[in-house]
């Protein structure tokens, strides 16, 4: 009885080390397929993501901006150019950058080969609303930096040639060129508006 019995504990014990093995390898085999399948993912991921640089782009930006927006990545501008915009009545312009940047009336648009002008502002000094330091990092950019410029949802993208310090009544930029240039302008020093700083960019080639 009692050889019986202990080959009896012994089939048994040996069933549950059996069982007990069969479960431990399940678990290793299904922790090993949950981490490859979490690891091609996330590859799966970074690959989509760094194959369409524009595509995950776009989510970020407002879709009013396509229509006509201003993008300078240096300083982290990323604002929305109102249309022909008088920059003579002072009543309108100010009314203007309250919704973003402005576009001088008469000056070109995108694609049209002559002179963009935009002008914001740089200090809540004289600027009031979320735009009114628009422009207050724009003397950081330098030569061969990018600007982008969205209008009618098409990207137009230009490089920094100049920048210049001119006369409060220095009108020069505003008259046509020929060739497509973007002039950007805002008040200088910073916090008065005793001159102008403007930025002067060409168009990538």
């Amino acid at each position: 009885m009692t050889t019986a019995s202990q080959k009896r504990k012994a089939k048994t014990l040996k069933a549950a080390l059996l069982l007990s093995a069969i479960f431990l390898a399940l678990a290793i085999i299904f922790f090993l397929y949950s981490e490859f399948h979490s690891k091609s993912s996330q590859n799966s991921g970074s690959k989509n993501e760094s194959e369409n640089p524009s595509e995950i782009a776009k989510i970020n930006i407002d879709p009013r901006l396509f229509e006509f927006g201003l993008n300078i990545p240096k300083i982290s501008v990323l604002v929305p150019i109102v249309a022909n915009v008088d920059g003579t009545n002072k009543t309108a312009y100010y009314k203007a950058l309250l919704s973003g940047v402005a576009h001088y009336k008469n000056t070109a648009l995108p694609g049209e080969g002559s002179s963009i002008f935009i002008f914001g502002h740089s200090s809540t000094w004289n600027g009031e609303g979320p735009y009114a330091e628009a422009f207050a990092k724009l003397n950081d950019l330098n030569k061969d930096d990018q600007t982008i410029v969205y209008y009618q949802n098409k990207e137009y993208k230009y490089k920094i040639w100049k920048k210049e310090i001119i006369a409060a009544d220095d009108f020069s930029y505003l008259e046509p060129t020929k060739s497509e240039q973007l002039t950007l302008m805002t008040c200088w020093p910073i916090g008065s508006n005793l001159k102008r700083l403007v930025v002067v960019a060409k168009p990538e080639s």
